[in-house]
């Protein structure tokens, strides 16, 4: 019969903290399958996301990163009937868990509670686990959101 040594105790120990890490990595969703493209404000303050190619009951997922290291992420979406839809990949219910939303057609899901919202209410708002939407503006194909407004969502995400 072999006896357990001190050094398989320690392996089995980094082991576990090994899968916590990854689990916790995956569930917050840092590895990020689907990809946010990433944006940056120009010298006019202003974040400018192409809207070419964004059809109805589509979803792009952005990470916003200033200067400053602040980063939020947000999602720009198409309802059925073409109206452009903003809102950050956050809601003040779930936030801490830091899941964000996901697209199932014409909705977008929580990450952390499975609740679906319609694209076409996201610019309605509200409260608990709705996405929260940011102010935005579009001219012709191009969306721009003001550094600030962009901003206001940080308390979301650190």
């Amino acid at each position: 019969m072999r006896r357990f040594k001190p050094v398989h105790g320690i392996l089995i120990v980094v082991l576990f903290l090994g899968t916590v890490w990854a689990a916790e990595t995956v569930l917050e969703g840092r590895l990020n399958p689907t990809g946010f493209q990433k944006v940056s404000p120009g010298q006019d303050g202003q974040v400018h996301v192409d809207l070419a190619g964004l059809k109805p009951n589509d979803v792009r997922f952005y990470q916003f990163l200033n200067s400053s290291n602040q980063e939020v992420r947000f999602f720009v979406a198409k309802d059925g009937k073409g109206e452009v839809q903003v809102a950050f990949d956050a809601d003040e219910t779930c936030a801490k868990a830091k899941r964000g939303f996901r697209h199932e057609g014409e909705w977008v899901v929580c990450n952390k509670c499975d609740k679906a919202f319609k694209i076409s209410e996201i610019k309605s708002g509200g409260e608990g686990c709705t996405p929260v939407p940011l102010h935005h503006q579009v001219q012709g194909s191009e969306l721009l959101l003001a550094q600030n407004d962009v901003i206001s969502g940080w308390r979301l995400f650190h």
